[in-house]
């Protein structure tokens, strides 16, 4: 499958999201968007937020401009700023301004997230599926009576998946760190 980009804007090349994930389709609370910049499942340190740290310093430089706010303006005007706007017109001038021509969407994470074409069409740009192997295990684990039935289940859900995907993708570093052993 060919990875094809459209011509950026400026005369730029187009970028390629090599791993992404789909955009929420609702206006978040504060406390819920200050928690989509992290994978911890920690809280904050005590008096901060997710907006405090380097993640977030880096939406606060550059995604109010997008939205037609001075960079670095308060949390609470960006997230009223999103909310005016309304989740479409927020995600397009968002994903827009990245400069991103292909995305590669990981549609691993669940809820109500954007798939790889709507990612895409909000950017003006191309999407294409990433399977995550978790996924689709644990998927075929909700369907299988026995390890028998498992095993067959998830290879044809790998082969199913493969039809379409321009990759597959593991998390298993993230959660058993980089020492697995082989088996």
């Amino acid at each position: 499958m060919a990875l094809v980009t459209p011509a950026p804007p400026d005369g730029l090349p187009p970028l390629v999201d090599h791993h992404c994930h789909g955009v929420i389709r609702h206006h978040p609370e504060a406390d819920e968007f200050a928690g989509y910049l992290t994978e911890s499942d920690r809280p904050p340190a005590p008096g901060t937020s997710y907006l405090d740290t380097q993640a977030g310093f880096a939406v606060r430089r550059w995604c109010p401009p997008a939205l037609g706010l001075p960079p670095h303006c308060p949390p609470a005007d960006y997230l009223a700023r999103r909310a005016e706007l309304g989740p479409d017109e927020a995600r397009r001038r968002l994903l827009t301004a990245a400069g991103i021509g292909t995305y590669l969407v990981d549609t691993g994470l669940p809820g109500p997230l954007t798939g790889p074409a709507e990612t895409a069409a909000s950017g003006d740009g191309t999407g294409h599926e990433v399977v995550r192997l978790e996924t689709l295990a644990e998927r075929a684990a909700q369907q299988a009576a026995d390890a028998e039935e498992f095993t067959d289940t998830l290879a044809r859900s790998v082969r199913d998946a493969a039809a379409h995907a321009v990759a597959f993708k593991t998390v298993a570093a993230y959660r058993h760190g980089l020492a697995l052993q082989a088996r």
